[in-house]
């Protein structure tokens, strides 16, 4: 009879120790629930640019870059002033200047004024001179006289993002380049001027012998999506470039044989109102406008391609979505060869 109350005291005994053990008492240590994190504990927040701790220049390190930046100026006519070393955080430069302009007949004014490196001063400078003024001659019979700066010092991350690497622009060593201005008074920017049309080149002389019949009309887009086929590329480029180039509007197959820029299997989209195939007759654009347009997209394509021997970094409206109305210019060192894109 006495074993029932000693097996409930006993029983009583464990519940007690158990949850004085949960409790933190009898010095039972209780394992976390995640070693790596304890109990409460929340991610920290990334700490952007500007909000690190600010170590200043050494003095050695500014007059190290002054004299770096007397000697990249040297003989270049470039108007700018000297300003203060910036050092916000792990931002700055301990030598910027700010461009008010580069060259000299004519002048190229940078609108507003860019707060860059010498470095990169002395590369624009050097692009301007040897690609941009000639292309705009050779291409454009006009001068360049203003550059429009979209952005130059600006202490942030790439993409202004929170946990991407440090742009270039943090360190004066970035400028994006949004418009070009002439002498002729036309403005050119890269949103409206980027070709964005891969051009394709003329179609050879046709082969008699290879042509059909001249009866055989050519098949609009429709026809092609009615009988279960799907229109080609081709079709879709010839159909874009006939609206600015009369030379390749969708015409007959008889057309082939006098017409060499005429492609035999091009198809024509159709509309309501559009007449039959046989009897398109190409609404030509103005030479002038067409010529025009050409012309600043060859002027930005060879500005662009050809700033890739001068920067370490360019990236225009193909690299991505972000820059598709700027030209981003750095002297990012890098160890084999410039990003262009």
């Amino acid at each position: 009879m006495m074993f029932r109350p000693i097996a409930s005291l006993a029983f009583v005994c464990l519940v007690a120790f158990v949850v004085y053990a949960k409790a933190g008492g009898g010095g039972v240590p209780l394992p976390e629930r995640n070693p790596l994190r304890p109990h409460g504990a929340t991610a920290k927040a990334p700490v952007l640019p500007g909000d690190q701790p600010t170590i200043p220049w050494t003095d050695q390190e500014i007059a190290n870059a002054k004299a770096a930046c007397a000697k990249a100026l040297s003989g270049l006519a470039i108007e700018y002033e000297p300003l203060q070393p910036i050092k916000h955080g792990i931002c700055g430069a301990p030598a910027p200047i700010l461009v008010n302009s580069i060259g000299n007949d004519p002048k190229v004014e940078i609108d507003p004024p860019a707060t860059i490196t010498c470095p990169l001063a002395a590369a624009l400078s050097k692009w301007l001179s040897r690609t941009v003024q000639p292309e705009a001659e050779a291409v454009l019979s006009t001068q360049l006289i203003k550059l429009r700066n979209a952005t130059s010092y600006s202490c942030r991350n790439r993409y202004g993002g929170a946990n991407t690497p440090l742009s270039e622009h943090a360190l004066a060593n970035a400028l994006d380049v949004s418009e070009f201005v002439f002498a002729s008074g036309e403005h050119i920017t890269v949103l409206e001027s980027w070709p964005r049309l891969v051009a394709t080149p003329p179609a050879p002389p046709p082969n008699p012998s290879h042509i059909p019949e001249a009866s055989a009309p050519i098949k609009t887009v429709s026809q092609i999506r009615a009988a279960g086929e799907r229109p080609s590329r081709v079709a879709k480029i010839r159909l874009a470039e006939a609206k600015i180039n009369p030379f390749v509007a969708p015409t007959t197959v008889a057309d082939a044989r006098t017409n060499p820029f005429v492609l035999p299997t091009a198809a024509v989209e159709e509309t309501p109102s559009s007449p039959a195939p046989e009897t398109i007759s190409p609404k030509p654009v103005a030479p002038e406008t067409q010529s025009a347009h050409d012309a600043r997209s060859e002027f930005v394509r060879m500005v662009h391609d050809d700033a890739c021997h001068t920067f370490g970094t360019v990236l225009g409206p193909e690299a991505n979505e972000a820059h598709k109305n700027h030209f981003h210019l750095d002297m990012k060192a890098r160890r084999h060869i410039a990003l262009c894109e």
